[in-house]
C-alpha cells in the first residue's frame, strides 16, 4: 500500500495506521479501542486525514465502521483506536424508512442519522439559541460507565463527510437532538475530550446502576446532584443512552 507523501509527521502518522490495521486477522475485524489513561485521547488531533493515500484512507474509514458496529455504539473517532487525526464515524439507526418516531424520539428530537465518515468536524452554537438539553451519555473509551451530559440541543456543524455510497459532501448544517448530540461528542474526541469530562458533577453511574435513575427526582435525591440539573423537569432529560 502507498503510503502518503509529505513530512514526517504525516509519513509516521500513516505508518501508525498500517500497523493499527495489521494488527487485524481479517478486514471484518474490529480495532481494539483503547480506553482512558491513553495518550491518544487527551492529544489534540492533527488535520491529516485529507493528506492520507485515498486507498488509506477508505480502509482506515471501514475498519472505524466495523470497530463502531461490533462495539456496538454510534460513533467513533480515530484517537479511540489510537490514531490521533480528526476523523470520525457516525450512524444511528432508529427506525425503518417510513416507520413513524414513537413518542419519545419525537420527544428527544432523534432521527435517524445516516452512516457517514467525516474529516475535520467542528461545531458552534447556534447564534440566538440557548437551549441546553441535559442526557447519559457513554463513551466506548470508558467502558461500562455513564455520566448526565449538558449540550446546546442545536448546534452549527462543519466538516467534510463522505457517505456510505461514496459521495462527498461539504458541512455547514445546523443539526439538532441527538443527531447534534453524538456529533459533538465525537468531535470533542478529537481535542482530546471525554464527555465525562463535561458531565454534571456526581452523575458518574455504572451501566447496571442507570436504570435506576431514568427519573430525573431519583438521580437528583440519590446520587446529589446539585446546581441547574436540581431544578429541571424530567422531559428536560434525554432518558435515551448511547456510547460513542
Amino acid at each position: 500500500m502507498t503510503r502518503a507523501k509529505g513530512g514526517d509527521g504525516m509519513t509516521s502518522l500513516a505508518e501508525l495506521i498500517e500497523k493499527t490495521l495489521a494488527k487485524r486477522r481479517s478486514e471484518n475485524e474490529p480495532l481494539r479501542i483503547v480506553q482512558a489513561g491513553h495518550p491518544a485521547l487527551r492529544a489534540h488531533s492533527k488535520d491529516a486525514a485529507r493528506a492520507l493515500d485515498p486507498e488509506l484512507l477508505g480502509e482506515f474509514i471501514q475498519a472505524l465502521v466495523v470497530t463502531m458496529y461490533e462495539a456496538p455504539g454510534v460513533g467513533v473517532a480515530a484517537p479511540q483506536v489510537g490514531v490521533p487525526i480528526r476523523l470520525v464515524v457516525m450512524e444511528d439507526s432508529v427506525r425503518e424508512e417510513g416507520e413513524e418516531r414513537d413518542a419519545g424520539d419525537a420527544l428527544y428530537e432523534r432521527d435517524n442519522l445516516p452512516l457517514m465518515a467525516v474529516i475535520d468536524p467542528r461545531y458552534e452554537e447556534v447564534e440566538g439559541e440557548d437551549t441546553v438539553t441535559f442526557g447519559w451519555e457513554g463513551c466506548l473509551s470508558v467502558d461500562g460507565w455513564r455520566s448526565l451530559v449538558p449540550r446546546p440541543k442545536s448546534v452549527r456543524v462543519f466538516g467534510t463527510a463522505i457517505l456510505a455510497g461514496g459521495e462527498v459532501r461539504e458541512l455547514d448544517e445546523v443539526w439538532t437532538g441527538w443527531s447534534a448530540r453524538i456529533f459533538q461528542h465525537e468531535s470533542d474526541h478529537l481535542d482530546g475530550i471525554l464527555c465525562h469530562d463535561r458531565g454534571v458533577e456526581r452523575s458518574l453511574v455504572q451501566d447496571s446502576y442507570l436504570h435506576r435513575y431514568t427519573d430525573l427526582s431519583a438521580a437528583v435525591r440519590y446520587l446529589g446532584l446539585r446546581g441547574d440539573v436540581a431544578n429541571l423537569e424530567p422531559g428536560a432529560v434525554d432518558l435515551h443512552r448511547t456510547r460513542a
